[in-house]
């Protein structure tokens, strides 16, 4: 069995491309573990509440600065890698896109800043950060249309490694402690030191960055319309995810933010893994035209993310010994925490790939439609749960407030195929 196991990996080209993106990701994800790990134990819990709740901004911030575009690469660079006037036209407009991304962030920097009596300085910190983060996200997606699966597994995690170098450099070599605005400034600033490489790693001879003008007029509207409802989708998914964040600072105490922090940090492995899916799912879903053979093969991702979920799920039984060891005692009230939210990941893995699926089919208003659904009932349940249950109450809130988009998105593929 071993050996017909081993044969078959060695003679599959999508085994061999899972394995090897896989470890990386992995890879990724232990280093942004360690990274937090790190920051909270050299951290008070006064201190990680803050840390937690600004750090809470920069997916916001990171979705704004991508607008979509890592999906919409995906999607449409990946059919017309031999239309070499095609792909500059597509870089080209995508380019212009993050450009007006980021004059909208600086200027929304500025309004919320005022609004809610924000450090601006922290705010600025952030956009800057979330728009250098977003250029590795698009330099992925570029990576992942070409399918050079070697590469992404080079780059894929070269970004937490450097924030956790430069984290372990500074707290080692400097008098003073490092301070939660110190550890943003890594955590968001760090990537600008390894975007050059990915011109190392990728020759001009693979890409064009220059269009037409009509061209990328063209695509520009193209990529537009597709990424606003990417975008909306992407933003609401990612506001409902730290919805909890906000509710717990409005509602409870510093200490509070950082247990419910600390415990969400530990489920950094999980976003790997939907990293991973999309990675190796999006573009195979983006090129099949037949609909039994789309429907094939988004069952059989479905079944493997499946059994992925019921071998990771002995971990809900680790949660105690995990999390005393990692923070010395130190989070002991984040373990009720951790077995709450922990079913919800794996039940998120499960239905993944047909979030994936509706990208491919170019449906990203219906993800938009689901996320909307998954912000309203999880503003309900905040304001119902948090103020009496605090962050075991974060927790409910943030499972429950799924529920029925998972119920909305199986019932619609089920009316696709079989109705």
């Amino acid at each position: 069995m071993i050996k017909k196991l081993w044969q078959k990996i060695k003679t599959s080209g999508f085994i061999k491309s899972s394995l090897l993106v896989s470890i990386s990701k992995v890879i990724s994800s232990l280093s942004n573990l360690v990274f937090m790990i790190y920051a909270v134990n050299i951290l008070s819990k006064n201190e990680n509440g803050y840390f937690q709740y600004y750090l809470g901004f920069l997916p916001v911030i990171l979705a704004i600065a991508e607008l979509g575009i890592p999906t919409a690469i995906v999607k449409y660079l990946t059919p017309n890698l031999d239309n070499f006037k095609q792909v500059g036209d597509i870089l080209a407009a995508s380019l212009l896109i993050k450009m007006i991304a980021f004059f909208f962030l600086f200027l929304g920097g500025i309004f919320i800043s005022s609004l809610f009596s924000l450090d601006p300085f922290i705010l600025f910190m952030l956009v800057i950060g979330g728009t250098v983060t977003s250029f590795l996200t698009f330099f992925e997606s570029i990576i992942v249309s070409h399918r050079d699966y070697k590469v992404l597994a080079f780059w894929n995690p070269l970004g937490n490694l450097t924030k956790l170098l430069i984290l372990f450099l500074g707290n080692r070599f400097t008098e003073t402690p490092l301070s939660y605005i110190d550890i943003l400034g890594i955590f968001s600033l760090s990537p600008i030191f390894i975007i050059v490489l990915f011109f190392v790693l990728y020759r001009k001879r693979k890409l064009k960055w220059t269009g037409t003008s009509d061209g990328i007029r063209k695509k520009f509207r193209e990529l537009t319309l597709f990424n606003l409802w990417a975008f909306a989708a992407s933003i609401l998914a990612i506001i409902s995810d730290r919805l909890e964040i906000f509710f717990l600072k409005k509602y409870h105490t510093a200490e509070a933010l950082a247990i419910y922090g600390t415990s969400l940090q530990l489920f950094s492995g999980f976003v790997i893994l939907f990293s991973t899916l999309n990675s190796l799912v999006l573009p195979r879903l983006s090129v099949l035209q037949d609909q039994e053979d789309f429907k094939k093969f988004l069952v059989k991702s479905i079944l493997v993310c499946f059994g992925i979920s019921f071998l990771l799920s002995p971990g809900y039984f680790l949660a105690e010994p995990v999390l005393n060891l990692l923070f010395n005692n130190k989070y002991s009230e984040s373990i009720p925490v951790f077995r709450i939210l922990y079913p919800n990941y794996l039940l998120q893995l499960v239905f993944a790939p047909l979030g994936i699926a509706l990208f491919a089919m170019g449906r990203p208003k219906i993800l938009a439609m689901l996320a909307f659904l998954r912000l309203f009932f999880g503003i309900l349940f905040d304001n119902f749960l948090i103020p009496e249950l605090g962050v075991s109450g974060a927790a409910w809130s943030f499972f429950l407030g799924q529920i029925v988009s998972w119920l909305v998105l199986a019932g619609y593929f089920w009316a696709i195929f079989w109705k």
